[in-house]
Formats: C-alpha cells, sequence, structure tokens
C-alpha cells in the first residue's frame, strides 16, 4: 500500500533535539576560594636579605594565574623604624644676638650710599692723603662721639658721620670706636663688605708694627 501524504507529514513532524557546548557559560573562578600562603622576605624577588624593610611575602592563586604580593611597611612605620633604631643630634650654632635701632628717616642704608657719593670728604682729612701711616695712639685719641675712629682689617676709618646710619645704634657703635674692632665686626656681621660701606670714610693705614 503506498503511503499516503499524510503519512510523509506525520513523519516530518518528528525532531531530534541535540545539546551544543556547556549550558552555563565559564567564568572567572570564585574569588572566595583562592589560598593565600604567608612566608617571610627570604623568598623575595631581592634576594634574601635586599629588603630589610619587607614585613612578608602572600602568594596568592586566583584559578590558574600565581602570584605574589609583597607587603612593605608605610613611610610614618618605616620613618618610626629607622628613628627608634638610631637618633641623630646635631649641634647648630645660633648667631649672637644683636639690638637694632629702628632707622631715622633719612637714615638707612640707602641714603648712607647716596651720602657717600656726593660728601666731598666724610673722613674729615681736608687735604691729607688717606694713604699716610697712623699710629694706634693717635688712634686711640679719636674716641669720642665727636670724632669716632677705628681700625679695620689694619685700615683706619672716620666713622662719625655713619653713628646715625648704624643698624646698632650709637652705643654699639662706640664699642668699636678707638681700636681695632676687626674681630668684634667679624662676630656680628662678617658678611658686610665694610670696605666699601666705609670707603669715603678712610683715614690711613695703621703701622705694620702696630697690626
Amino acid at each position: 500500500m503506498a503511503p499516503t501524504m499524510m503519512d510523509e507529514t506525520e513523519k516530518n513532524d518528528h525532531f531530534t533535539f541535540s545539546q551544543v557546548g556547556d549550558p552555563e557559560p565559564k567564568g572567572f573562578p570564585d574569588v572566595s576560594s583562592m589560598s593565600i600562603k604567608d612566608e617571610k622576605s627570604s623568598d623575595t624577588i631581592w634576594g634574601d636579605n635586599a629588603r630589610s624593610d619587607v614585613d612578608s611575602v602572600k602568594q596568592e592563586k586566583v584559578g590558574p594565574l600565581t602570584f605574589k604580593l609583597v607587603d612593605v611597611p608605610s613611610t610614618e612605620q618605616a620613618g618610626s623604624k629607622v628613628g627608634s633604631s638610631k637618633e641623630t643630634t646635631r649641634s647648630v650654632k645660633k648667631p649672637v644676638a644683636r639690638a637694632k635701632a629702628p632707622f631715622q628717616i633719612g637714615y638707612t642704608h640707602m641714603d648712607w650710599l647716596k651720602v657717600t657719593l656726593t660728601h666731598p670728604d666724610l673722613a674729615g682729612l681736608k687735604g691729607q692723603s688717606n694713604k699716610r701711616l697712623i699710629s694706634l695712639s693717635e688712634v686711640k685719641q679719636h674716641n669720642t662721639e665727636d670724632s669716632m675712629w677705628t681700625v679695620f682689617k689694619g685700615c683706619v676709618y672716620n666713622v662719625t658721620p655713619y653713628t646715625k646710619f648704624h643698624p646698632g645704634g650709637v652705643d654699639m657703635l662706640m664699642k668699636a670706636v678707638g681700636k681695632d674692632c676687626t674681630a668684634l665686626f667679624n662676630k656680628y656681621h662678617a658678611w658686610v663688605n665694610a670696605e666699601f660701606m666705609l670707603e669715603k670714610c678712610l683715614v690711613g693705614i695703621l703701622e705694620d708694627s702696630q697690626k
């Protein structure tokens, strides 16, 4: 008996299903299942004793990957360790304190420079040479506020015109009058170029036998 069209249709209604691939996609492994192994810093990549500031090495494994984490103390912790192990003290020499008198109007350092450029005879030479030899005994005679001579690095200066311009005031300046003030000057302001500042006040040269 020949098959009818209905029989052919019934045969075509039967389907076969097959599973392709995994039913669920594979993702990253569960991080909660990772294993952590603590080791000391002897197995670090820097060697056994190359890093003394390393606390520990942690070996972690995530899936097929294995890596190491190095614990290094923070900057504050490292600093505290260094400070506790070795403390150094350094003595700092403080500069000598000196009292400063307030400048009067018209008596600043800039005003003094203007005076040195305009005054014809600050040293009071009255035509004499400022290269003449002067004895220390002659310097000692000029030890009043009206006539103030001093010796600085072998040169004799008349500092009388500089009285009101001195930052330390008249009293401090009087300590240098009538004698060699080199040591006293260097004690308070050795960085000041006194030769330039008092160039127009030069009276003469101190005799070699009395330097």
